[in-house]
C-alpha cells in the first residue's frame, strides 16, 4: 500500500504490515533497496509481532519528490511514517543503510524506540572507508548497475552462497538490476550522503536495549577494516548492548542464514517485547 508522510513535503512511501503484536519497524539498506529485503523474516517475526515494512524514499516503490537524499531526511521519513500510523513506541530494526537511519532516529526519538537492532552496519566511517564510498558513487553515476553488479555480488556473499544458493544470486541481481528500484543515480546519491554522518561520538546516548549483528564472513562496504569492527565499534559504544555475529554470513546473513539471523534476533526479541 501507499502512505503518504511529512507535513513541509509530502513523500509517497510504499509500505506493509502483516501479523499481530507489538510492533516492529525494519528499514531496509542499499543494493537490494527495498523492503524485498526482508523476504525470509516478515513471514517469521509476523507469527508474533506487527511487522511494518516501507521502501525509504527514492528506492523502491517510494517517491522523492525534492531529490535530496540524506541519512537524516530517512529518519524524518520514518518519524512521519510512525505518526501517520499512530504508532507511539516500536521495536526497530536497521540493516545497513538502514542501521544508520534507525541510529539518527533514536538520537532524535529515543522515546518512541523500546528496543534496536542494528545489522551490518556502521556508525560511522574512517576517511579510508568514505573514500571507498565516493569512489563506488563516481563508478555508479559513470557506469550504472550493469557495469557494477558482479563485482557488488562478488562483495556481498561468501563464497559458498555463490556456489550453491543461485536461487537468491539471481534474486539479487535482478533487484539490483532494476532502476526503478534501485535507480542508479539515486543509488550514487545516498552513498556520498553516508559519507557525512557520523554517529559514533553520540552512541552512548543510546540507551534502549540492542542488539547488534553482522555476517563473520562480510565483505561489504560497511564492514570496516574488518567482517566485525564495524560491529564491535556499535557494541563498545552502545553501553549494555549485546553483540552476535551470524556464522557463514556475508552482508546479507538473513538472506544467507535465516534460520540463524531469525533465531537470534527473535530471541531478543522475545526478551524486550
Amino acid at each position: 500500500m501507499k502512505i503518504d508522510v511529512g507535513q513541509t513535503e509530502q513523500v509517497t512511501l510504499n509500505y506493509d504490515v502483516q501479523g499481530e503484536g507489538p510492533d516492529v519497524v525494519m528499514v531496509h539498506g542499499l543494493g537490494l533497496s527495498s523492503m524485498k529485503t526482508w523476504r525470509f523474516q516478515v513471514p517469521e517475526l509476523a507469527k508474533k509481532y506487527r511487522v511494518h515494512t516501507y521502501d525509504v524514499r527514492g528506492f523502491g516503490q517510494s517517491s522523492n519528490p525534492s531529490g535530496r537524499f540524506s541519512v537524516s531526511q530517512h529518519a524524518y521519513d520514518l518519524h512521519g511514517l510512525l505518526q501517520t500510523l499512530g504508532l507511539k513506541q516500536v521495536i526497530l530494526i536497521g540493516f545497513s543503510m538502514g542501521g544508520w537511519i534507525s541510529q539518527q532516529f533514536v538520537l532524535r526519538h529515543p522515546e518512541m524506540v523500546k528496543g534496536l537492532v542494528l545489522a551490518c552496519t556502521t556508525s560511522g566511517l574512517r576517511p579510508e572507508g568514505a573514500a571507498r564510498f565516493i569512489a563506488r558513487a563516481e563508478r555508479m553515476e559513470r557506469e550504472g548497475t550493469a557495469a557494477t553488479v558482479d563485482e557488488q555480488i562478488r562483495n556481498t556473499f561468501t563464497a559458498d552462497t555463490l556456489a550453491n544458493d543461485p536461487e537468491l544470486i539471481a534474486f539479487y541481481r535482478r533487484e539490483f538490476l532494476d532502476e526503478k528500484e534501485n535507480n542508479s543515480r539515486h543509488y550514487a546519491a545516498m552513498f556520498r550522503a553516508l559519507t557525512e554522518t557520523n554517529f559514533t561520538p553520540q552512541l552512548g546516548r543510546i540507551t534502549c536495549p540492542t542488539l547488534i549483528t553482522c555476517g563473520d564472513q562480510d565483505n561489504g562496504i560497511t564492514r570496516g577494516n574488518t567482517p566485525t569492527d564495524a560491529a564491535e565499534i556499535l557494541h563498545q559504544g552502545i553501553q549494555g548492548s549485546e553483540f552476535q555475529p551470524i556464522r557463514g554470513g556475508g552482508h546479507y546473513p538473513h538472506l544467507e542464514q535465516p534460520e540463524q539471523w531469525n533465531a537470534l534476533v527473535g530471541g531478543f526479541l522475545g526478551r524486550i517485547a
